[in-house]
């Protein structure tokens, strides 16, 4: 009798995990959609205006293009900006010293509560006298380097803002509502398309740093959104060559790769739909697919001239301006091969060790971090949800080695960008890296490690892990921002 409950306990419990695996495989991105509204609703609602990583650079370079100004044409001292009224200057002035006050003395119980009250009380009450008073210069920050397709919705919301009168708490909340339901809406489609793997997409898709993304003015919701989608597209032609359209994957490898300059590397996806042979045999497709965003992400770079905000750097310093210049420290390296490889290695040597929890989720201007066993339970579950066969053939190797050298690629590209415009030569490591910029390649990284280890898990599990995990970091994320500013 009791060998036969041993057997029997084992089979009713992958019973269950199959029924739950039949309940919600089917719909994972319906899950999400219905997980990323409501805990990024609740977010929007209780993170204060402005407070989001470099939130008020975004919000200018936006207002800039809903004024027609798609090039960076303003410059004063070095620095590309855009005028803005004076009342809009203030409340942004307002907001931008609120969040430095907001650092200094937020653990003496300084609270956005406070602010809040203030704002009503000083700006709202004050008269408006835009007559009287010329337009002030507003430098982007580092911003001017983004594209339109990251901010699409952001600039629509805008011009609804500007039919509506909106003051600017209320235009900034529905700026990142508007964000929140077009990218939640590309993220699911992502999800409903890939072939395989779409419990990773979804837990990937819902990590505290993918869902506060969403949430604020950014560029990352967009580029973590597009990213998904030719991910799941290029993966969908590795095992059906013959599926899918070519146009869709060229809208999306455009949008995806002028979204964020190192992500011209996803162009080295389209290599899983066939081997060589086949692939010099239908080169005009892969060019349809390829060449809009190789041709126009650089000459987008070459268009704005972007600083990277390298003016960080200068500051309290006398640092060359040529050593901020792509074109001197391509020839610098030229001169000194072993500079950028070391300098990268110290980098990852000594600042490595931050880059998981950044990736995984550092909320805020970086400064709210959730509880420790958070990291490791999702560093837990990421591991855990890629693990499935996948229906690859004789494609395995193939999609292992484009997915993992793509992964490599972005990498090293990363540390590129910011040694050659970020990084004085004096500087013994690469500045500015961090590892939020680094989740746009787990889907790609969660598609290497399926094909190499190709096992499955019972059926119901992944669908559980993600879930698990994506109520995990609703919860936490939620309660993070909620204690911190209230």
């Amino acid at each position: 009798m009791l060998q036969g409950a041993s057997v029997h306990k084992p089979d009713a419990a992958q019973s269950a995990l199959s029924r739950i695996g039949r309940r919600f495989g089917s719909w994972p991105a319906i899950v999400f959609a219905l997980l990323s509204l409501s805990f990024g609703s609740a977010i929007i609602v209780v993170n204060p205006p402005l407070r989001g990583p470099d939130e008020i650079s975004h919000f200018l370079r936006i207002y800039s293009y809903t004024r027609g100004e798609l090039l960076p044409v303003t410059e004063i001292n070095g620095r590309k900006g855009v005028f803005v009224e004076p009342v809009l200057y203030e409340r942004l002035h307002f907001f931008k010293d609120a969040g430095e006050r907001f650092a200094r003395y937020r653990d003496a119980g300084f609270r956005y509560g406070q602010v809040m009250v203030e704002y009503h009380n000083i700006i709202i009450g004050a008269r408006d006298d835009e007559a009287a008073q010329t337009p002030v210069f507003a430098p982007f920050a580092g911003t001017e380097g983004y594209s339109p397709v990251a901010y699409a919705p952001y600039i629509l919301a805008v011009a609804i803002g500007r039919l509506l009168s909106l003051d600017l708490p209320e235009l900034l909340f529905l700026m990142r509502f508007l964000g929140l339901v077009v990218f939640t809406a590309v993220t699911s489609y992502a999800i409903a398309v890939t072939p395989a793997l779409p419990w990773a997409f979804v837990l990937i898709a819902m990590l505290p740093v993918s869902l506060y993304n969403r949430v604020v003015l950014s560029a990352d919701g967009a580029a973590l959104s597009y990213a998904l989608v030719i991910t799941a597209l290029c993966f969908r032609a590795a095992l059906n060559p013959s599926g899918g359209s070519v146009w869709e994957r060229s809208l999306w490898m455009t949008l995806c790769v002028l979204a964020k300059q190192p992500q011209i590397v996803f162009v080295l996806l389209e290599l899983m739909s066939g081997r060589l042979g086949e692939l010099l045999g239908r080169w005009k497709s892969i060019a349809i697919v390829v060449l809009p965003g190789v041709i126009l992400s650089p000459l987008w770079v070459i268009g704005v001239s972007a600083d990277v905000a390298a003016w960080r750097v200068r500051e309290g310093h006398e640092y060359p301006l040529e050593q901020f210049d792509p074109l001197w420290k391509l020839a610098y390296m030229w001169e000194h091969p072993f500079h950028f490889p070391l300098a990268t290695w110290t980098a990852l040597r000594e600042w490595g060790a931050p880059l998981w929890p950044e990736l995984i989720g550092i909320l805020g201007w970086q400064d709210i971090v959730l509880r420790p066993w958070t990291y490791i339970v999702l560093t837990a579950l990421l591991l855990l949800v890629p693990l499935q066969k996948l229906p690859l053939g004789g494609t395995r190797a193939r999609v292992a080695i484009v997915t993992g050298f793509a992964v490599l690629s972005y990498s090293v590209l990363v540390y590129l960008i910011f040694f050659l415009t970020y990084t004085p030569v004096a500087s013994p490591h690469v500045l500015g890296v961090q590892g939020r910029y680094f989740v746009i390649v787990l889907p790609m990284a969660a598609i290497f490690m399926a094909s190499l280890i190709n096992l499955e898990l019972p059926c119901g599990v992944p669908a559980l892990v993600a879930i698990t995990g994506s109520m995990i970091v609703g919860v936490t994320s939620v309660d993070a921002v909620l204690k911190a500013h209230w």
